[in-house]
C-alpha cells in the first residue's frame, strides 16, 4: 500500500498553546477522530526556552513536570500514533506554538479507515472552534453527542431553539428562549397581554384561567400550586438574572439544561390544560 502523507496549517493565536484546557480538548478530539485506530497512543512533548523539554505519556506527567509556570513553554506538540500489522506507520500530529511565524499545524500520513483529508479538515476546524467558541467546540465533539442526547426528553417547544442555540455557543440565550416559549404559550391559552411573574401567577393560581388538573382534591391544589411557583421560579431565577446581565460565553452547560427542562415540565402540565393538544 502506497503511503501518502498530507499536510496542512492551522493558525493558533498566541499564548492558546498555554491553554492546557485546550490542549485537553484537542488531545480528546484527536483521540476520537482516531478511534479505529485499535493499538495507538498519544503522546505529548512539550519545548520551551531554557531546555524546558520533554516527552511524555500523558497531559498529567507534562503539567506535573511544568509545575505552575508555563512562560517558558514556547511549544506544545500533540501525536497519536500507530503500527498496524502490515508495518504500516500511520500517525495524526498537532503542533501548538507560541510564535505564529512558526504556524502551529496538523498533519496526517498512513492509511486509515477515514481519508487523511477529512482527519486534518475536521482536527482543524476542532481547534479553531475550542478557540473562539469553546462550547461550540465540545458539541461537535465527542461530548456533542452525550448534550443532544440529554436534550431529547425536552418537549416540542423547546428542543428545537435550544438545540439550535447551544450548538452556537449561546446557553443563556436557550434559557431565555425557552422562557419566551412558556410565555407566550401562557398568553395563548389565557388571552392575558402580561408577561413574567405577573402572567405566570395569573395565568396558574387557583381557580384560575388555566387549570392543569380537575382541581378536586387537596392534592390536585397542591399541584396546581406547584407548577404556579416553578413558573415564578423559571422567570425570577433563569430568565431575570440572564436578561439584565452580558451573556456569558463559559455558560454551565448542565445548569442551562437543568433550566430548559423547567420550562420543559410546564409545557407538559399545559399539555393537560389545552384541549388542542
Amino acid at each position: 500500500m502506497v503511503r501518502r502523507d498530507y499536510y496542512a496549517n492551522a493558525s493558533i493565536p498566541h499564548g492558546h498553546h498555554q491553554n492546557w484546557h485546550l490542549i485537553e480538548e484537542v488531545i480528546r478530539e484527536l483521540e476520537r477522530v482516531t478511534d479505529q485506530w485499535v493499538e495507538a497512543e498519544t503522546s505529548i512533548t512539550v519545548q520551551g526556552k531554557r531546555d524546558l523539554y520533554g516527552s511524555y505519556n500523558s497531559l498529567l506527567d507534562a503539567k506535573i513536570e511544568l509545575g505552575d509556570d508555563h512562560r517558558d513553554v514556547t511549544e506544545v506538540d500533540i501525536s497519536r500514533q500507530e503500527f498496524d500489522e502490515d508495518g504500516e506507520y500511520r500517525t495524526l500530529s498537532v503542533t501548538l506554538a507560541k510564535n505564529e511565524r512558526n504556524t502551529s499545524w496538523v498533519y496526517a500520513s498512513g492509511p486509515v479507515k477515514r481519508t487523511c483529508e477529512d482527519l486534518v479538515r475536521n482536527l482543524q476546524s476542532f481547534i479553531l472552534q475550542v478557540i473562539n467558541h469553546p462550547e461550540t467546540a465540545r458539541l461537535n465533539s465527542s461530548a456533542g453527542e452525550g448534550i443532544a442526547a440529554r436534550l431529547q426528553h425536552l418537549h416540542p417547544a423547546v428542543k428545537p431553539a435550544a438545540m439550535a442555540r447551544l450548538v452556537s455557543g449561546h446557553g443563556d440565550e436557550a434559557v431565555e428562549e425557552a422562557c419566551k416559549g412558556v410565555a407566550a404559550r401562557l398568553r395563548q391559552l389565557t388571552g392575558l397581554d402580561d408577561d413574567g411573574v405577573s402572567l405566570v401567577s395569573s395565568a396558574l393560581r387557583k381557580q384560575g384561567p388555566i387549570a392543569i388538573n380537575d382541581g378536586i382534591t387537596t392534592s390536585d391544589a397542591s399541584e396546581q400550586q406547584g407548577y404556579m411557583h416553578l413558573g415564578q421560579a423559571l422567570f425570577l431565577a433563569a430568565r431575570n438574572p440572564r436578561a439584565h446581565r452580558p451573556s456569558d460565553p463559559n455558560f454551565d452547560t448542565n445548569e442551562v439544561i437543568e433550566w430548559l427542562s423547567v420550562a420543559s415540565a410546564l409545557h407538559r402540565a399545559l399539555d393537560r390544560a389545552d384541549p388542542s393538544t
